[in-house]
């Protein structure tokens, strides 16, 4: 059986559990980081696809259409309307420029007949329920850390 000395577990446990909270840390720093993420998708007859990108001022969105006839609609997170296309019909090609912080609402709606090709690129952050496994991280490293602790002073 092995036996590790009550200084180096503690050292250990110590170790671990900033491990656990600095990955958790860095993670929320880096979800808050707007990722250019691109989409592709085949929307079929009178069907819509709604998409959501939570974008920064600045951000861009960049729409590409092929095929069917359709309707294209942008709302920002002030449900402003930025972009109200219809009747949009053979190829459609449309880039669009954040002007506040949150999620925009991009709607495609396929009024025609066949199959409507998607292309979409924007830049998003990750979604508010990667904070919870964030969170997590950070308390499991808290928890450790305590464990380091408690079998520290049971010496």
């Amino acid at each position: 059986m092995v036996t590790i000395s009550k200084r180096l577990s503690l050292v250990i446990f110590f170790v671990a559990g900033f491990i656990f909270i600095g990955i958790g840390i860095a993670s929320i720093i880096d979800s808050n980081i707007p990722r250019y993420v691109e989409i592709s998708e085949k929307i079929n007859p009178n069907q819509s696809g709604i998409f959501t990108p939570d974008m920064n001022v600045g951000n861009i969105a960049n729409i590409y259409l092929n095929g069917s006839q359709a309707t294209v609609l942008v709302v920002d997170p002030n449900n402003k309307l930025i972009l109200n296309k219809t009747d949009v019909s053979g190829i459609f090609n449309h880039t669009i420029k954040a002007e506040v912080n949150g999620k925009l609402k991009i709607q495609i709606i396929n009024d025609g007949g066949s199959s409507l090709n998607l292309n979409l690129g924007a830049y998003s952050k990750a979604s508010p329920l990667a904070f919870s496994g964030q969170m997590m991280l950070i308390i499991t490293g808290i928890v450790v850390i305590g464990l380091g602790l408690r079998t520290r002073m049971q010496s």
